[in-house]
């Protein structure tokens, strides 16, 4: 936590807490919340003045310095009653679905701050009087009177991924959970929080908290507080909360971890036998290809379906699935992407043949052909093509590309993120997925293109057997692949295996 001050001797008195909203309805709060005592010990334990301890159990109240500090409030409400009429008034409130690369959830669209409903309106006053007053006495973390507030809905496979909730003067953010009282860990929606790397960016999931009705919890926003929402795994529950955040003086942020862009490699030289053996016959046609390029100018974007010969395209599925598990190594950060992938260097000796195939000399010429982007120098381009081109990726010389064989499977996702390296340049994604038969796009696993800066999908590609899907995305372009739920399982191969090439030209 930041910001120390010097305690006073509090006298241990304990009264019962009772905020009245005049003309409308009281709500009694938990005592332990008003015992100075109470409080006194956690000050010193947030504060450090107890060395050596990481856990502080006062009663109702229990505060933990790993992670990150955050703290569980049980049985905030004294009465059932309030509970019961709070969770029906917001029940009726409108709702909005809320659905990016981030999150996927139903979020209230009444002001809260405003609300003249009587028990929303009894315990916002209760969160923003006497839970803010609790808070800064507890951390001395200095908070305004500003505090945003909303009611959230998670119903089956709804989910928040990685994040740290950092932005502008968040200072403390809170969860109250109005879950059914039967609410258990298979059910999901856990606030998960992570460790971090040396490197400040999330490791992996260290602490769970399962939500439990009538509970409150708040932690610190800092760089390290890297936290989640674990997808809803039950179909008949609803997690519902209010949550939101605490604001306060800025406080200085370290310079964000940047990732080093994996380096394109030049086209690789194969027999032309080799490179025909792969490739559907049909793309080698000179009329297919035109009508091909012709739409993809158009659209800047194609889908290739039956790519690969029959026979190739099967070996591969069989190859990709029989490798063993411990190959598969996750790829991370948590923050900004969540699949597995394999090492290039231990690949099979056909799955090697494959990148070679897609990264060949005679791979940059025909899909210069079917894109009429530069990407071999026996390319044709016009010449606003060209003055394009040359605008646009002054930092490269000579066209390249980076393959990765990727496994997408349950809870698999990628994000969109301030330091995404791959923006810098234009590029032509290609992608090749393998073993999806059956996919249906209710599991996720669909790429996403959107304009930087706007919520707005410009195109979307789901995963189809044996199909390269072309892409051409300019540096004000951002893309992610949407988290694949719990649905899954109810696929054929439980999964999908792709390899995703970038080319640059």
């Amino acid at each position: 936590m930041s910001g120390k001050r010097k305690s006073n001797k509090l006298e241990a008195v304990v009264t019962p807490k009772k905020t009245k909203i005049k003309g409308q309805c009281n709500v009694d709060t938990n005592k332990t919340f008003a015992d100075k005592q109470a409080l006194q010990k956690l000050r010193n334990f947030v504060q450090g003045d107890l060395e050596n301890v990481d856990i502080c159990d006062v009663g109702d109240i229990q505060a933990y310095k790993k992670p990150f500090f955050h703290c569980v409030m049980s049985n905030l409400v004294q009465s059932k009653e309030f509970i019961e009429n709070l969770q029906d008034e917001i029940l009726d409130l409108s709702f909005v679905e809320k659905n990016n690369d981030l999150y996927k959830f139903h979020q209230s669209t009444e002001d809260l701050k405003i609300t003249k409903l009587p028990y929303l309106s009894a315990l916002r006053d209760v969160i923003y009087d006497d839970i803010r007053g609790l808070i800064m006495e507890v951390t001395a973390v200095d908070l305004t009177t500003q505090v945003d507030m909303s009611c959230a809905i998670y119903k089956h496979t709804d989910v928040l991924s990685c994040h740290d909730d950092e932005l502008d003067d968040r200072r403390v953010a809170f969860i109250y959970y109005l879950v059914p009282p039967s609410w258990r860990e298979e059910d999901g929606g856990r606030l998960q929080m992570f460790s971090l790397h040396e490197n400040g960016e999330p490791n992996e999931i260290v602490k769970s908290i399962i939500p439990v009705r009538n509970s409150f919890v708040f932690f610190e926003v800092t760089p390290a507080s890297f936290h989640q929402v674990e997808e809803i795994l039950t179909e008949d529950k609803t997690r519902l909360s209010i949550s939101g955040w605490f604001h306060g003086p800025r406080v200085d942020r370290p310079t964000p971890h940047v990732e080093t862009l994996p380096a394109p490699c030049p086209p690789v030289s194969i027999e032309e036998e080799d490179f025909y053996s792969w490739i559907n016959p049909q793309y080698l046609d000179t009329v297919t290809q035109a009508s091909i390029k012709d739409t993809f100018v158009e659209e800047s974007q194609i889908e290739l379906n039956n790519f690969l010969q029959e026979n190739i395209h099967d070996e591969l599925v069989s190859l990709l699935s029989s490798i063993d598990k411990t190959k598969w190594r996750s790829k991370g950060p948590p923050n900004k992407r969540n699949y597995m992938s394999l090492d290039l260097k231990e690949l099979p000796d056909h799955v090697m043949k494959c990148l070679n195939f897609l990264q060949s000399d005679a791979m940059f010429l025909m899909l210069s052909s079917l894109t009429g982007l530069k990407l071999h120098d026996l390319a044709e381009v016009s010449d606003s093509e060209g003055e394009e081109e040359e605008g646009n990726n002054t930092l490269r010389d000579t066209p390249g590309c980076h393959c990765e064989v990727r496994k997408w499977q349950h809870g698999c996702y990628t994000l969109v993120h301030d330091t995404d390296t791959e923006t810098k340049l234009c590029a032509l994604d290609a992608v090749l997925y393998i073993g999806c038969e059956g996919w249906d796009t209710e599991c996720g696993g669909i790429t996403s293109y959107i304009a930087k800066g706007e919520d707005e999908e410009l195109l979307s590609v789901c995963p189809s057997p044996n199909s390269l899907a072309l892409v051409y995305r300019d540096t004000e372009t951002l893309k992610f692949v949407k988290h694949i739920n719990s649905r899954v399982k109810d696929t054929p191969n439980r999964g999908f295996i792709d390899i995703a090439c970038v080319y640059y030209e």
